[in-house]
């Protein structure tokens, strides 16, 4: 996983940039429903990392547009982000620090767990 993230890690802050210039990607979160209610990042898309890993949700994602996946701490996303390269996937990035990173450096006002 830690091969695959090398060049595609991107940071919370460059993940802003990329919304306030209106770029055309794919935001997924790869934790669980119960973590997605709780704190997401906006404009994400749930897909379980289980469902990535099994392939069972491939199909679901474009081959046509960027990528970018995060979980909670940048653990789970980078072993997402490996699955999808070798699927052929190759304009997929994660985020560095999921989600706490994005509560931490972009938007304090909402709930960490």
């Amino acid at each position: 996983a830690v091969e695959a993230a090398k060049g595609s890690t991107i940071t919370a802050q460059e993940l802003k940039a990329k919304m306030d210039a209106g770029e055309d990607f794919l935001l997924v979160d790869v934790r669980e429903p119960a973590e997605f209610e709780i704190i997401r990042i906006p404009g994400s898309v749930l897909i379980p990392k289980g469902d990535i890993l099994n392939g069972s949700a491939l199909s679901q994602l474009p081959q046509d547009r960027e990528i970018v996946v995060y979980c909670k701490s940048g653990i789970r996303s980078a072993e997402v982000l490996a699955a999808l390269k070798h699927a052929g996937l190759a304009n997929s990035v994660h985020v560095q620090g999921g989600v706490i990173a994005w509560q931490a450096q972009v938007d304090p006002s909402l709930p960490t767990y």
